[in-house]
């Protein structure tokens, strides 16, 4: 059997030892962190890139494989490649990726599946490589396959 003098120190140490391991966390954080730090204040966005464009187009749903039909020949006229494929959230929800060279267009029904949200990247993570004009082309063309998609919207905006 234990005195109570054995089991103050027994509480004591444990009491210690938990308090030694939260500062070693503490403190093997706070080094990480510091070692992983730029020099310099500029945030680093090397693994994202945002979007130069981005469009919301939204279509009644009964009119989804039209509006796909419109994609894929939008697609064809401007030799990107196109697939389009649902998420694994649910059969409602679709993924659209068109890649050629110098831009993907990527988008999304995420949150609503009548609404579709577009973003137009250039292809590689250095300077841009389309000119404006290119995008605004692009846009421009792409809102006129929606419109055959009957009571469809489509909006634009400049990130």
């Amino acid at each position: 059997m234990l005195t109570k003098r054995t089991k103050l120190i027994i509480g004591v140490s444990l009491v210690l030892g938990l308090l030694l391991c939260l500062l070693l966390y503490i403190l093997g954080s706070i080094g990480i962190k510091m070692m992983t730090k730029t020099t310099d204040n500029t945030p680093d966005n090397s693994y994202e890139q945002l979007p130069r464009r981005k469009v919301n187009i939204t279509i009644d749903t009964s009119q989804r494989q039209v509006f796909f039909d419109q994609l894929r020949k939008f697609a064809d006229k401007y030799a990107f490649t196109i697939l389009i494929d649902t998420r694994s959230s649910g059969p409602e929800d679709f993924l659209v990726y068109m890649t050629r060279g110098d831009i993907w267009i990527i988008g999304d029904n995420a949150f609503k599946p009548e609404e579709y949200r577009f973003g137009f990247y250039d292809a590689n993570y250095g300077p841009p490589t389309a000119p404006e004009s290119i995008l605004d082309d692009l846009i421009s063309d792409l809102q006129s396959f929606i419109s055959e998609v009957s009571s469809a919207t489509f909006t634009v905006e400049k990130p």
